[in-house]
C-alpha cells in the first residue's frame, strides 16, 4: 500500500507595520486585546486578587482602577481573605527599642522568609495579634492601640481603668465569630482590705466599637494563680493561660472561664504552650531534643495527640554550630508558621553579656529541613512572638 507523503504546510506571512518591523500573526495571543483582565468576570478577578498578599492588594492593587477598589473594598473580599491568608510568626524585643518587629512566613516549598513588620504607631510594646491586628502598649502613658499594619491603619483605645493596679505584659486580644466583635482585655490586682496572703487578679474587658469604657469581669479565686505574670495566648474564639500541666481557657464570646488538665504529668519546665492562631497547641519535652504535640479541642477542654513527636536528633550537629562552645544547647519552642509545617525555636538562655545574637530556629516538619535567622541586636534581651496574618481588617 502506497505511503501518503507528508503535507508541509506554509506557514502565514508575516506583515510588515508602519515603522519597519516584523510582526508575527501568532504573537497575538498575547497581545492586550487577547488577555486584558478587564474582560474578565467579577467572579473570576476575585479569585486571582485573592492570590495576592494584603499589604500589596492594598498599597498598590486597589490603585489601579475603580472595578479593582470596590472588589478589594468589599466585605466580601476583607472576609475571603482574612480565611485565605496563613498565620505566620511576629517576633517583637523585649527591651522598648524602637525596633520593628519581625514577620516570619512560610512558602509552599517550605522556604522561610522574614521582613520587617512596618506600621504607623509610637508606642513601646508590641503586645499581642490577632487576626491581623497587632495591640501595643504605651508603658509611660498607659495607652493601647490597635494597629493593622498591612493598612498602616491605627486606633487608640479608651484609657484603662483609673484606680487599678496593672502590669505589662498581661494583655489579651482575641475575636468572637459569633457576635463579629472584638475584645481587648487586660489583667488588674484585687485590692482587699484588710490585705491578704494570695494576691487575687481580675479582669477588665474592652469591646471594640461597642464599649467607651472597660468592665470588671470575675475570676474565680481558685483560677486567679494562673494569670500571675502571664500574658494569654489568643486562638480563634479563646483565650489561654497555661502554667504547668494546666491550662484556664476564656471564652471570649460567653466570657466563661474554665480549668483543663494536660494528659501527662511531667516537669512543669517541660510543658510548652503555644498558639498556632487556630487553635491552642502543647509542646511537652519527652527527652533530649524531642517534643510532644498536643491540641486542645477549647469548647470541651480535651487534649487530644496531634502530630507525630517533633525529634530534632539528627540535626544536633548543626545546631551545634550554631551556638559558642560554652553555650548550653537548650531549645525552647517558640512557636508555629503556617502550623503544622513549620516549628521555631529559641535557645533558652541568652549571652547578651559575651555579645552573642541567638539565632532562631525554623524545623520544617514536612522536609526535615533546618533553617536559622539571625535577629538584630535589639533581640538579645529577649523576645516575643505571635501568629499573625497580615489582611485588610
Amino acid at each position: 500500500m502506497p505511503r501518503k507523503k507528508p503535507v508541509f504546510r506554509k506557514p502565514p506571512p508575516r506583515r510588515c507595520c508602519t515603522d519597519g518591523s516584523v510582526s508575527d500573526p501568532h504573537s497575538n495571543i498575547l497581545s492586550r486585546e487577547s488577555i486584558n483582565i478587564e474582560s474578565f468576570p467579577t467572579d473570576l478577578l476575585f479569585e486571582i486578587l485573592l492570590r495576592l498578599p494584603a499589604d500589596h492588594l492594598y498599597q498598590r492593587a486597589r490603585l489601579v482602577c475603580r472595578r479593582w477598589y470596590h472588589i478589594i473594598h468589599s466585605h466580601a473580599f476583607i472576609n475571603a481573605q482574612m480565611h485565605c491568608s496563613t498565620y505566620g510568626l511576629l517576633l517583637s524585643p523585649l527591651n522598648w527599642s524602637n525596633t520593628l518587629p519581625l514577620y516570619v512566613t512560610a512558602d509552599a516549598d517550605g522556604g522561610i522568609h522574614t521582613s520587617d513588620l512596618n506600621h504607623i504607631s509610637k508606642l513601646e510594646v508590641l503586645a499581642t495579634s490577632c487576626n491581623g491586628l497587632a495591640l501595643e502598649f504605651d508603658f509611660k502613658d498607659r495607652l493601647l492601640r490597635l494597629v493593622n499594619p498591612a493598612k498602616k491603619q491605627s486606633l487608640l483605645l479608651p484609657r484603662l481603668t483609673r484606680g487599678a493596679t496593672y502590669a505589662w505584659p498581661e494583655y489579651g486580644f482575641a475575636y468572637s465569630a459569633a457576635s463579629l466583635a472584638y475584645k481587648v482585655i487586660a489583667r488588674y490586682t484585687v485590692c482587699h482590705s484588710p490585705q491578704r496572703l494570695q494576691t487575687d487578679y481580675g479582669l477588665d474587658v474592652l469591646t471594640v466599637g461597642v464599649n467607651e469604657s472597660w468592665r470588671h469581669v470575675e475570676v474565680p479565686h481558685h483560677l486567679s494563680p494562673f494569670f500571675f505574670n502571664k500574658a494569654p495566648l489568643t486562638t480563634e474564639g479563646f483565650m489561654h493561660w497555661g502554667r504547668g500541666r494546666y491550662c484556664v481557657t476564656m471564652d471570649v464570646e460567653t466570657e466563661i472561664i474554665t480549668l483543663s488538665e494536660a494528659p501527662y504529668q511531667y516537669d512543669e519546665s517541660d510543658y510548652n504552650y503555644l498558639s498556632t492562631g487556630r487553635c491552642l497547641s502543647l509542646l511537652v519535652a519527652c527527652g533530649y531534643l524531642s517534643w510532644e504535640v498536643w491540641e486542645l479541642k477549647a469548647e470541651t477542654g480535651e487534649w487530644r495527640k496531634a502530630l507525630p513527636n517533633v525529634y530534632l536528633g539528627a540535626e544536633e550537629w548543626r545546631i551545634q554550630q550554631l551556638v559558642p562552645q560554652d553555650a548550653p544547647q537548650v531549645l525552647v519552642p517558640l512557636g508555629w508558621v503556617k502550623y503544622p509545617q513549620v516549628l521555631a525555636f529559641r535557645f533558652g538562655t541568652y549571652f547578651s553579656w559575651k555579645q552573642w545574637r541567638p539565632p532562631c530556629i525554623f524545623y520544617n516538619l514536612d522536609t526535615h529541613q533546618l533553617h536559622s535567622t539571625k535577629l538584630p541586636q535589639s533581640y538579645t534581651g529577649g523576645y516575643q512572638a505571635f501568629p499573625h496574618k497580615n489582611n485588610l481588617i
